[in-house]
């Protein structure tokens, strides 16, 4: 399925803007005294320049097989975190120190698992003027069409979810649930009380990763 190069690059602004934002989150968190979900953080790192290689395939330096275990090893993660957060606090419980739920690490869960998604299926799809995403192996298919529209789902689902929650995160939103005992000032399992560094924007990146994502798999149906 062809698309307009003005698309893809502008998707690829976003994705670079994105990834890059994120590598100094993670380095100025600690240095101006916020905390930051470091895991959520990195894994928007590795997403946005991954996407990055996949719109435009001579940007791409990394080898498909480095990124098919990177993302791997973050979905296992995610499972794993989404677990323990089951452990603690239960199906329908609320982390106290940021107000997450469940569905924020299983999200990010299937965002690493649509990503080995489309480096599995083998398949570059072609633009104009030989734009194209590159992916791993020799080309297949295109994949199961019910599978990637139910993915293309969630991934909108959870970014309108996001954008409809992003205003929770606001200074005085965040002032209103610290009163309550909630997210701003509350401590963490290790007792962490320093305030979250930029939540809105950490939203913004994934809402942006979403829809980025969500873009791809739409030209694979």
């Amino acid at each position: 399925m062809a698309r307009p190069d003005w698309l893809a690059y502008g998707f690829v602004a976003v994705m670079v803007t994105a990834a890059a934002y994120s590598v100094g989150r993670l380095a100025l968190a600690k240095r101006l005294g916020r905390r930051d979900h470091v895991a959520v953080t990195t894994s928007h790192v590795f997403m946005g320049f991954a996407m990055v290689g996949m719109l435009v395939p001579r940007w791409n330096w990394i080898p498909a097989g480095a990124w098919e275990f990177a993302f791997g090893i973050i979905a296992l993660y995610f499972v794993g975190a989404s677990v323990r957060f089951v452990a603690r606090y239960g199906f329908g419980g609320t982390e106290r120190a940021h107000g997450h739920h469940l569905s924020h690490n299983l999200i990010h869960a299937v965002l690493s698992c649509a990503m080995l998604y489309m480096y599995w299926l083998g398949m570059p799809i072609t633009g104009s003027r030989g734009i194209a995403m590159a992916m791993s192996g020799p080309p297949t298919s295109a994949g199961d069409p019910g599978l990637t529209l139910l993915i293309i789902a969630i991934l909108l689902a959870s970014a309108v979810w996001q954008l409809d929650s992003i205003g929770r995160f606001a200074p005085s939103s965040q002032l209103a649930f610290a009163a309550a005992g909630g997210a701003t000032g509350a401590p963490d399992a290790g007792g962490d009380r320093r305030p979250w560094l930029a939540p809105r924007l950490e939203v913004a990146v994934h809402i942006a990763m979403c829809f980025t994502m969500g873009y791809m798999l739409v030209l694979m149906v």
